[in-house]
């Protein structure tokens, strides 16, 4: 039995479980996703497991919602989401990856929108942010789609793949929520 944590007419976004080791490793032992967030390639069934395994502390602890985005007219895993909680500032930082056999199929705003609800509602955050690399074009669109606004940029932030790249920084206030995007 999965703990479901969010769900909304096309998704569940649930806990994962250790059976979901083989799906996780499908998902993202591709190079085309580990380009993008910095997953190693080639991604194991054993890195899956070893990552699995460290969600139950996290939690149990409120610091960190690591969830599987899954289907629910299928069933199938399409990519994860994860919350972490600052408890002593009220934010949290989304971040989200979809495997790219679903790309281009409306996943990632429709996870990132019904977990920043959770984020909001249930934890009562005042902010929620998420960092992205400024050449992820998709991504700064799914996070512009669900209402974030560019918060900052900050040059040569982040070195991944040999080279220094910009991050930006998107985030999304409480008040802004409930006053234009609460359902």
């Amino acid at each position: 039995m999965y703990n479901t944590l969010c769900i909304s007419d096309r998704l569940i976004l649930r806990q994962f479980a250790k059976e979901d080791s083989a799906a996780l490793q499908a998902l993202a032992n591709n190079r085309k996703v580990g380009a993008i967030i910095g997953l190693p390639y080639p991604y194991t069934v054993e890195m899956a497991d070893e990552w699995i395994k460290s969600h139950p502390s996290l939690l149990a602890s409120g610091t960190e919602y690591p969830l599987a985005i899954i289907d629910r007219i299928c069933g199938q895993m399409v990519g994860t989401i994860t919350l972490r909680v600052d408890k002593a500032n009220r934010m949290g930082e989304i971040g989200y990856w979809i495997g790219a056999s679903f790309w281009g199929r409306g996943y990632a705003p429709e996870a990132v929108r019904i977990l920043m609800n959770f984020a909001f509602k249930n934890l009562q955050l005042n902010k929620i942010w998420a960092a992205v690399l400024c050449r992820n074009h998709a991504s700064i669109r799914v996070l512009e789609k669900v209402g974030m606004v560019l918060e900052a940029t900050m040059k040569e932030h982040r070195y991944h793949n040999g080279k220094y790249e910009d991050l930006a920084y998107y985030c999304l206030f409480r008040r802004k929520w409930q006053s234009e995007f609460f359902r």
